[in-house]
């Protein structure tokens, strides 16, 4: 599932049913969180219980009732108006699955809900279903969504409730993240001490956690939760346990009220102190990372305080449900809206075409990155070989040269290009033709719309002319490559520093089999023939081993072999084990392979985070009992992008499609410094 990390530097406060909070309107209610906690960023809201819409529970202020698709509509459109993210949340109750599946989707499908957080506890004003309610209904929600959206998972963490309700064996195929409830308060322990039982519990599971934390006082307790105890508990989650997100149940009335939650004035006391869990791609490069606390791996190095740097970010149409990527219409979109197809480029990311309005603009998509850091960008959008034939399709960038917005019309000419990066630069100027060439772009995640690009449907060249006799546009990947950004070459996955730096395979062998860099060798070269359980396999890869014990090279370090972006980062299988897969750009050669490193004991990155030549990414783990080596292997294809355990067996024209060798492919690349 591709949006696992979805809630990485997300900070957000629930929001439960209208009598629950001072005000009286949506706007106002974003608004005085806004004022209380600039630090948050995100608002779960409350839509229904199983077939039930909240609405029908408080009607009390009409203006915050949900009762419909259109309410929900309404709560997405004002939270965005004030810079937060609309996430829906809802009791899963297994009464009715296939209708409760149905009208859960809906409110998953609607353009503003970034995510589906599923409620799950056990008694009778919650899940009462059996084991196949559960399933239908996991499976149903799914189903219905598709594997691009976000579903996360609410649900008691501590001793053997997870089970009792099959949390592992039926929702978890089909949820992205864990967010369980560790409210130390109302548990009568202390933040430290929950914390620990909750990832104690579940740290090892493989999903990725983002505790929900208290910030509310509960019903018959006479003195308040105090708001401190609630900057406390997210500095041990961050600190201690590196959470990459955090919740906190829930904005309210005040904490003196029993069964109250934080107002406005008690968010600026408990909630605004905290900071932000960082993002992965904002993490220096070489920090040193935290050994993983008791309960099992939690990936990825501590927050580290100062200034955002910029990074690579990439926006292709599987975008559109996190709000990264719409298509915004100029009239009714039932009527604009037939015509789109989709097919997917060679490097494995979908594109959106469609045939070229001529002299009317109908439509316009906009990709709308999320900047990790200020500086100077080179925007490049990849044109496919195929349905990318219109001539003067225009791309409008925003930037903030010295903080002043600037508007630049880029007109590209789409059809000379094949499977390129081609980089957007223009020289009309907020509408005025005539002015410099833009090629640099000022971008600073300050300005909410910083980097904004919107691609219209519109041409002016008669598609009459076209020698093709076909004028369509192609809506595919676009990128933000920071200027100082340069494309490496590759070096070995292993080796010390100087090692890796150096000379890449001299001819030096190790029991006949071949010495990559220092003591290294590939004990499984590519293409090697071997017994693999009852039968054969023909090796992908290699298998690279430490000389010295079997076990030299249990927990040795494993590093990126060029600058890219992981695409897979997690627990695969007992024989896969943890598996990382990025997609390294090949420099010169317009290209991307994905390199699968696998076999690995500690992650420390994740899905989405965009690595450098050199960067620790993991450590050799344990493939059977002292059995330690790092599975290594290249693909051209896109094969690891969607497949990561992609295993072609003893299929010789499969493993040489899918596959190179990759000694032979990082030798001719590599640079010696």
């Amino acid at each position: 599932m591709p949006n696992a990390h979805l809630f990485d530097g997300r900070l957000a406060m629930l929001y439960w049913t209208p009598r629950s909070v001072p005000e009286t309107t949506i706007g106002q209610m974003a608004a005085d969180i806004r004022t209380g906690a600039p630090n948050v960023n995100a608002v779960f809201v409350k839509t229904n219980n199983g077939t039930i819409w909240q609405g029908a529970y408080d009607s009390t202020k009409p203006n915050l009732a949900i009762n419909s698709i259109a309410d929900v509509q309404r709560w997405s459109s004002a939270l965005a108006a004030r810079g937060l993210e609309c996430h829906a949340w809802c009791v899963a109750r297994g009464i009715s699955p296939a209708q409760e599946a149905e009208m859960i989707a809906n409110i998953c499908l609607q353009g503003g809900v970034k995510s589906m957080l599923l409620d799950l506890e056990s008694g009778p004003s919650y899940f009462v279903g059996d084991q196949s309610a559960a399933q239908a209904l996991a499976v149903g929600i799914r189903q219905r969504v598709g594997p691009d959206f976000h579903v996360g998972l609410i649900f008691d963490a501590r001793g053997n409730r997870p089970q009792q309700l099959w949390v592992q064996s039926i929702w978890f195929p089909e949820i992205d993240s864990l967010m369980p409830m560790v409210y130390h308060y109302h548990f009568g322990i202390s933040a430290e001490q929950a914390l620990a039982n909750c990832y104690a519990a579940i740290g090892n599971w493989g999903k990725p956690i983002y505790p929900m934390l208290e910030a509310y006082t509960p019903d018959g307790f006479s003195t308040p939760y105090p708001p401190s105890e609630a900057t406390h508990a997210a500095n041990v989650a961050i600190n201690t346990h590196r959470a990459a997100g955090l919740s906190f149940y829930r904005y309210g009335i005040g904490l003196t009220t029993s069964d109250g939650g934080m107002n406005m004035s008690e968010l600026a006391a408990g909630i605004a102190p905290i900071g932000l869990p960082v993002p992965p791609a904002t993490v220096e490069v070489g920090s040193p990372p935290l050994p993983p606390p008791t309960g099992g791996v939690v990936v990825g190095p501590p927050p580290v305080p100062g200034p955002m740097v910029p990074t690579l970010v990439i926006i292709d149409p599987n975008n559109e449900r996190t709000g990264e990527f719409a298509v915004n219409y100029y009239g009714d979109p039932a009527q604009l809206s037939p015509g789109w197809s989709v097919d997917v480029d060679v490097n494995g990311r979908p594109y959106a075409y469609r045939a070229a309005s001529y002299n009317t603009q109908t439509l316009y998509v906009s990709y709308a990155p999320r900047l990790t850091g200020k500086g100077k960008y080179v925007i490049e959008a990849f044109i496919p070989h195929e349905h990318a034939y219109a001539r003067d399709v225009h791309y409008v960038i925003v930037d903030y040269p010295d903080g002043v917005r600037r508007e630049t019309t880029a007109i590209l000419d789409q059809s000379p290009h094949n499977d390129v990066w081609v980089p957007l630069q223009g020289d009309i100027i907020n509408g005025q033709p005539g002015g410099p060439l833009v090629s640099e772009f000022d971008l600073d995640p300050a300005f909410p719309d910083a980097g904004r690009v919107n691609v219209a449907d519109v041409t002016f060249i008669d598609p009459q002319t076209s020698p093709t006799g076909k004028f369509e546009i192609t809506f595919g990947a676009i990128r933000w490559r920071p200027a100082s950004m340069v494309i490496t070459g590759f070096d070995a996955p292993v080796g010390t520093e100087a090692e890796r730096a150096g000379a890449l395979a001299v001819g030096n062998q190790f029991n006949g089999d071949p010495i990559w860099v220092g003591n290294w060798y590939d004990a499984n070269p590519f293409l090697s023939r071997y017994r693999l359980g009852s039968g054969y396999a023909i090796h992908t890869g290699a298998d690279l081993n430490l000389i010295g014990a079997a076990i030299a090279d249990k927990d040795a370090p494993v590093f990126a072999v060029a600058d890219g972006l992981v695409t897979c980062a997690r627990f695969l299988s007992t024989g896969w084990k943890n598996v990382v897969v990025v997609e390294h750009p090949v420099q010169g050669e317009n290209r991307v392979v994905y390199a699968r490193y696998a076999h690995l004991g500690n992650l420390f990155v994740q899905e989405g985070w965009q690595v450098q030549r050199g960067q620790k990414i993991g450590t050799i783990g344990e493939y059977a009992p002292n059995n330690y080596h790092l599975h290594f292997d290249i693909s051209p294809t896109t094969i690891l992008r969607t497949t990561p355990n992609h295993w072609p067996g003893d299929n010789l024209p499969a493993v040489r499609q899918d596959y190179v060798d990759p000694l032979a492919f990082i030798k001719q690349r590599h640079v010696l410094r």
